[in-house]
């Protein structure tokens, strides 16, 4: 087994997501280039210096990349280290002392209330157009997959699970009542928590599981051959009827930022908004706190 390898192993031992993954073995082989280029020699973790993490660093401002960029690449590295240390491959973490380039803290990508609509309006297209196709035949695709692709984003939306937690969900996570509801939810490190489903959620799921297939798998969510959706095919579903919406760069996390942003303009505590989103720091939960460009834009027009 090789370094990157055995290194994704680590992360994925370590609960990380497939998209943290491959962006951190991606810098990571970013790194084993620039490190042969330079020295001429093939990377071994015991051979790298913080002389070369500098140098490194230096290189990645001097291409263009920013700040933020460049820190997000010396982490992955600083991880990957930490790998090797733990590994025994190395004593000492030659990334612990090089200082990370200044960054301008931004709020994280979330969707306007029209940007939400749009969305929303798109899957509710496809489930008017399923069930006039189907002809009132549930066991027809074409009815069952608009409505579980829109349980699924309205769930992301109300809910703000991570796509891992909701690929995850079963049938018995699930609690619905005519004026109250909940999901239980197992996040990172394995933290439960359960969250309030509003009457929006609580209807998209429960027109869902009308019509869900009966299938052996006990998934809230299944596909078409009966096995549970998987967190890639969620981030399908989210970005086909997000591209249809006209909405670029927008995944299965920009719904759970939406749902973040939403409590926090709501008035509602951060440490409760915490409690929601299953954030171990409350300082995590503060991104909310950030205006996006939006946010500023509407401050400038009203000095009209």
């Amino acid at each position: 087994m090789d370094h990157l390898e055995a290194f994704a192993q680590y992360l994925r031992a370590h609960d990380k997501s497939d998209l943290t993954i491959r962006a951190y073995t991606r810098d990571v082989r970013l790194f084993t280039r620039w490190f042969r280029q330079r020295t001429g020699e093939e990377l071994q973790p015991e051979l790298v210096t913080p002389l070369d993490v500098r140098a490194y660093r230096d290189w990645l401002l001097g291409k263009g990349f920013s700040p933020s960029t460049c820190a997000r690449k010396l982490a992955a590295l600083s991880a990957f280290f930490r790998w090797a240390k733990e590994a025994g491959l190395v004593r000492f973490d030659p990334t612990a002392e090089i200082r990370r380039p200044r960054q301008v803290t931004l709020a994280p990508k979330w969707l306007t209330k029209s940007q939400r609509h749009a969305l929303l309006r798109e899957v509710q297209k496809a489930v008017q157009l399923g069930e006039l196709k189907a002809r009132g035949d549930v066991s027809q695709v074409c009815l069952w997959r608009p409505r579980r692709d829109l349980a699924v984003i309205v769930l992301l939306l109300n809910a703000g699970l991570r796509v891992r937690e909701m690929s995850a969900l079963t049938l018995s996570d699930v609690e619905i009542g005519r004026r109250a509801g909940q999901v239980r939810v197992f996040g990172k490190g394995s933290k439960e928590r359960v969250i309030p489903l509003n009457a929006e959620a609580r209807k998209a799921l429960a027109d869902w599981l009308q019509i869900r297939p009966k299938v052996k798998t006990d998934a809230l969510f299944v596909t078409q051959l009966g096995t549970p959706l998987s967190a890639r095919s969620v981030q399908g579903i989210v970005e086909k009827y997000a591209r249809r919406a006209g909405l670029e760069g927008v995944t299965a996390h920009t719904l759970r930022h939406t749902f973040g942003k939403g409590l926090v303009d709501a008035g509602v505590p951060l440490d409760r908004v915490a409690m929601l989103l299953g954030h171990s720091s409350i300082n995590t939960t503060r991104i909310y706190t950030t205006p996006s460009q939006a946010d500023l834009a509407e401050a400038v027009e009203r000095l009209k």
